[in-house]
């Protein structure tokens, strides 16, 4: 007993591997990939298509039909990032408490249950309560898979596979208008144009969230996909990389251990101000574009190509995050957001130059989503402090769509240049936050490597609480 209690518990760490051990890896890897990231990446583009068709059923009659005032449109939108930010916290810890495949077929079912009863709505009152209780079920989800993903992959490997997530929701703002613009083509019995949208929607999501019960399975130390040999070396090596979700315990001291980190909370400033800017693009590209002289239907149509410049970059991202530490990534993606946001909204009079260099913006904003959220995951430590973390840094995201309506005001237009203004210090706060944390990250690196610490007094427990903090953990940069 009390040997075991005086072993030093390694962790952060990687091992070499035989031909057929990584054969094996390859192995499970592409059948994990298969399991894991096609099911979340259609539930993520669901998601953001059901928070995001506001846009596209207040085109399509939802004001005049819930006979809607101004203040009541605001807090259809202010309403959902309310709840979306103030239960991700318990949302996360909760995804721990009902194992991943429960809660998140359960929270997919209800915002896409929640999503069809808009349709029924006949007043303001009752279709702003639909959207806050949107919020609060679809608040589980991001902060959860991000929390979830390294419950199968190591550091090394999260990165590329978060790309190809966040990359779904991406593609949504791409898809979202072309495909409501079909639906309200088609109408169902009574139904106004806009109420099929979320009629047809939502019932997409549930088709998904009831996949999502089957296909997502807890941990890789129980799951019945994998061979026995498969499971065997996917448990080590994740053991040794992090250690297994399965094992970990919520605690008051890992939600402690999360509060009073200083850079939990600079990754969260970092993922609002990257919000902010996505957000922009996201919600306002189609009044940005259309102050520049374009039509409203044109403006839609162009509102697209950020978000596709986005996409692009996203997926390249996957790429370059494997190649390049991930701070020269964030640094580089918030360099090229900030002259694409510089130049659309100071630099020229063009029009035209300014359209393509808000799709420049787009191409720098989008990748820093995954690779901010990839950078604090793997730097958490354990499990249970990702969780908070995680769920810290996607609610701070989630405040963006409370504070980027108020720097786009028509009245701003044409230029729209106190929104441009907050994007651009937004990018530069990336870039800056990337060099600090990378600065702290060497000398912390170097002085654990000079100064070995031996904790094997403590117990497994102990060691695996230190999280980040235990001296064989070194900061991935």
């Amino acid at each position: 007993m009390s040997d075991t209690k005086n072993e030093k518990v390694l962790i952060n760490q990687t091992e070499s591997l035989t031909v057929q051990e990584q054969a094996l890896v390859k192995s499970y890897l592409f059948k994990v990939d298969l399991r894991v990231i096609p099911i979340l990446g259609f539930v993520y583009f669901f998601a953001v298509m059901d928070r995001a068709n506001i846009g596209a059923a207040s085109a399509n009659g939802l004001r005049e039909g819930l006979n809607l005032s101004t203040a009541n449109a605001g807090h259809i939108t202010s309403f959902f990032f309310i709840a979306y930010v103030a239960f991700q916290a318990p949302a996360n810890i909760l995804l721990k408490k009902f194992s991943p495949h429960i809660w998140f077929s359960f929270i997919i079912c209800a915002w896409s249950i929640v999503v069809m009863c808009m349709a029924a709505t006949k007043t303001a009152v009752a279709f702003i309560a639909c959207r806050f209780l949107l919020g609060m079920f679809e608040c589980g989800l991001t902060p959860g898979v991000v929390a979830y993903m390294p419950y199968w992959y190591t550091r090394s490997e999260v990165g590329f596979r978060m790309s190809l997530f966040f990359a779904a929701g991406t593609l949504s703002g791409v898809f979202g208008g072309p495909i409501a613009a079909g639906l309200v083509q088609h109408q169902i019995g009574n139904l106004a144009p806009y109420n099929t949208i979320f009629l047809i929607e939502g019932a997409l999501s549930l088709f998904f969230g009831i996949l999502t019960y089957f296909f997502i399975e807890d941990y890789p130390d129980k799951c019945t996909f994998l061979k026995e040999e498969e499971r065997e070396i996917a448990v080590r090596r994740i053991s040794n990389d992090q250690g297994l979700a399965s094992q970990a315990k919520n605690s008051f001291q890992s939600i402690i251990a999360a509060l009073l980190d200083w850079k939990v909370w600079v990754y969260s400033l970092m993922f609002l101000a990257v919000n902010i800017m996505g957000t922009t693009i996201g919600f306002f590209s189609p009044i940005i574009i259309t102050a520049l002289g374009h039509t409203s239907t044109k403006a839609t149509i162009y509102s697209s190509f950020p978000n596709l410049a986005g996409f692009v970059a996203q997926v390249l991202s996957s790429w370059t995050m494997t190649a390049f530490p991930l701070w020269l990534n964030a640094a580089v993606y918030a360099l090229i957001g900030l002259i694409g946001a510089a130049v659309s909204g100071f630099v020229l009079n063009n029009n035209t130059i300014r359209l393509v260099f808000l799709c420049v913006f787009g191409f720098g904003t989008f990748p820093n989503i995954p690779i901010i959220a990839t950078w604090m995951s793997v730097n958490s430590g354990g499990i249970s402090k990702r969780m908070i973390a995680s769920a810290m840094t996607v609610s701070f995201g989630g405040a963006s769509g409370l504070i980027t309506p108020y720097f786009n005001l028509k009245e701003y237009a044409p230029k729209f240049r106190v929104s441009f203004l907050l994007n651009i210090v937004s990018s530069a706060f990336i870039l800056v936050a990337s060099l600090v944390l990378v600065a702290y990250y060497k000398y912390e690196n170097a002085r654990r490597d000079r100064n070995p610490e031996d904790v094997s007094h403590l117990s497994e427990d102990e060691q695996r609480a230190l999280n980040d903090n235990h001296p064989s953990f070194r900061y991935k940069l």
